[in-house]
């Protein structure tokens, strides 16, 4: 685990940026009201949940041994549940689920590819 401190923490910042700047400039704009208050600040939550994010990314690329498609692995069901079936039954609109897919994938990438340059090469064939 040691080993890969570097890299989780590079994903972790690179995430952090990433999914400020989409949720910030390319999601909210579009997205409908919140249906309640927050119950920690914006920053905090999204720091806590992509420590947990990460975690969940480096446990799924140690059994794919692929950075880049872990990050997919993780995305693509993200996608299929907010931005497809939230469409199909009414909670999303298309917009905001065009701007979602555009963040989720990014995000993902980014996490991929910085996770996979920090690692000295381990597990990115």
């Amino acid at each position: 685990m040691t080993d890969r401190i570097k890299p989780l923490l590079g994903a972790l910042v690179a995430g952090y940026i990433v999914f400020f700047v989409a949720a910030t400039y390319l999601y909210q704009p579009v997205a409908a009201p919140p249906a309640m208050d927050p119950l920690v600040p914006t920053w905090l939550s999204l720091a806590i949940a992509l420590v947990l994010l990460v975690l969940f990314f480096d446990w799924m690329n140690q059994a794919v041994g692929n950075p880049m498609k872990s990050g997919l692995i993780i995305a693509v069901p993200q996608i299929l549940l907010v931005d497809c079936l939230y469409v199909l039954n009414g909670n999303r609109g298309i917009t905001e689920a065009a701007a979602s897919v555009v963040a989720l994938l990014a995000t993902w990438c980014v996490i991929g590819f910085v996770y996979g340059k920090l690692s000295d090469g381990q597990g990115t064939e």
